[in-house]
């Protein structure tokens, strides 16, 4: 480009675009993270109890699938856990929607095909919702003394006199 040709030098017009494209970028930006943050005050606003309930008692199920466990075993302890730490729950069956909305269309505990649930539910696994919601249901489940039967398992034996005691020296296979 010749500056004696032209009325702008080539460093002026650079710098004039420059300014553009940044001026351009930052209000894209605001704008932007104006749309996101009224997008996720909307998304993440708390779930009502019922729903908190319905999508815990599916993401339960989802985590330690148990056909012999009747719904109420799974409910009690996740309603327990909804009551003890409200916000976490609120805003993590919040997240889950989001995620599950922005991957399937719908919210959680409308999605209807297990595998699509479990992959939104590892994409989380590693966050503290995820960790206190499975925590919660493993001792919830398995540490429960009124479940014990459906599972097979006979209790703790060392107060009883331990396994031999009790008839269950069935380690015959040591023998051999």
């Amino acid at each position: 480009m010749n500056n004696k040709n032209s009325s702008i030098s080539r460093r002026k017009f650079l710098g004039s675009v420059g300014c553009g494209v940044a001026g351009t970028v930052v209000a894209t930006t605001m704008i932007g993270c104006a749309t996101a943050s009224e997008d996720k005050t909307s998304v993440i606003s708390m779930p009502e109890s019922g729903h908190i309930s319905q999508t815990l008692l599916v993401m339960a199920k989802d985590i330690y699938p148990h056909e012999m466990l009747e719904n109420k075993y799974y409910q009690k302890i996740v309603d327990d856990l909804a009551n003890q730490e409200k916000t976490l729950i609120g805003e993590g069956i919040a997240m889950l929607d989001q995620l599950s909305v922005e991957k399937l269309g719908q919210p959680f505990v409308k999605v209807g095909y297990e595998p699509d649930r479990i992959r939104i539910l590892r994409s989380i696994e590693d966050g503290p919702f995820f960790g206190k919601v499975r925590g919660a249901l493993m001792f919830g489940i398995y540490d429960n003394k009124d479940l014990f039967h459906l599972f097979g398992y006979q209790g703790s034996s060392w107060e009883k006199g331990g396994y031999i005691d009790r008839g269950l020296n069935e380690l015959d296979w040591l023998n051999d």
